[in-house]
């Protein structure tokens, strides 16, 4: 290859006839945005500032927001243990919660008593019985 010449034209003219049409169909230069430089200063920070009082304020509308859901979240749980007390009341009479506690522990009493008990036995005795009953009676 030789060095005067460049690969794939060949001639310089041609060369340079390729670079014209390159650049005519390059984007003008003029409706690009120059890089950040062009923005002054000022109204970046200018823009910038006033962002950041905007996400503060919104921050702030925020918090309020959010003490009236949690204000909101206290009454409801409130009010739904004040609604559970009185029904328990209406349905209970005075000291519910003792009158079911009483009744949570008789009936494990009952459970344990239960598996105690030699049900095998007596399901078998019972169910011969039955049988005997029901093939005396014609």
């Amino acid at each position: 290859m030789n060095a005067s010449k460049p690969e794939g034209f060949d001639t310089n003219a041609e060369l340079r006839a390729h670079f014209a049409e390159l650049e005519a169909d390059a984007p003008a230069e003029e409706g690009l945005q120059g890089p950040i430089d062009d923005i002054s200063v000022e109204r970046r920070l200018d823009d910038l500032k006033s962002e950041i009082d905007h996400l503060r304020d919104e921050i702030e509308n925020l918090r309020a927001r959010l003490a009236v859901i949690g204000g909101q979240a206290r009454t409801v749980v409130r009010s739904h243990l004040d609604w559970a007390d009185a029904s328990a009341h209406a349905q209970l009479g005075r000291y519910p919660w003792a009158k079911l506690a009483g009744a949570m522990a008789g009936t494990f009493i009952c459970v344990r008593l239960s598996k105690r008990l030699p049900l095998g036995r007596i399901a078998s005795v019972a169910v011969a019985l039955i049988t005997a009953r029901l093939d005396a009676n014609p």
